[in-house]
């Protein structure tokens, strides 16, 4: 309970001032990456260029906002993306989710959850389903084989506690 609270804290906080430096900057709790056609490992870097922002006035949006129009990676002759869990005992592979990115000025974007006066909803339609895999301990697979040409977003999401570690592809 105490983790979530942290979280939301956070989110909260990211929302009302964006990222700072400090936060982009720290401890990764996991990491995205995928294999080229040697089997090598290739780590996927974190988008440090991202930042939150909460919109409307009775109806809210939070949504990330990543301030350039693609990404450094280019993932369209790939099948899985990988996540390695650094803590494991934070985070939960359930909650991992994979966003389609909209272009809008320049800049892609996402939106994480909404509220209302009627609740909150913890989801939107820029959720992609997926299925995580356990690979071995702390090794889960992501199939992507199926994603149509865009820009994407992984991150961690629990409820409307969003761990901003943003991993950015192009598919």
């Amino acid at each position: 309970m105490k983790n979530k609270f942290v979280l939301l804290t956070l989110l909260l906080f990211a929302s009302t001032i964006g990222w700072s430096q400090e936060v982009a900057t720290a401890k990764h709790l996991f990491r995205a990456f995928y294999y080229d056609q040697d089997n090598v490992r290739i780590d996927i870097p974190e988008n440090e260029h991202a930042n939150t922002k909460l919109t409307g006035i009775l109806t809210h949006k939070a949504k990330i906002v990543l301030y350039q129009d693609k990404a450094k990676t280019d993932l369209s002759n790939k099948n899985d993306l990988f996540v390695e869990v650094v803590d494991t005992t934070q985070l939960k592979p359930q909650f991992f989710r994979v966003l389609k990115l909209k272009v809008k000025k320049g800049n892609r974007e996402a939106t994480c959850w909404s509220n209302s006066p009627l609740g909150v909803k913890d989801s939107s339609s820029d959720f992609i389903p997926t299925t995580i895999y356990p690979i071995e301990n702390n090794i889960y697979r992501i199939d992507i084989k199926d994603l149509p040409t865009g820009h994407y977003l992984l991150l961690y999401q629990e409820g409307i506690s969003v761990l901003m570690e943003p991993y950015d592809f192009d598919k």
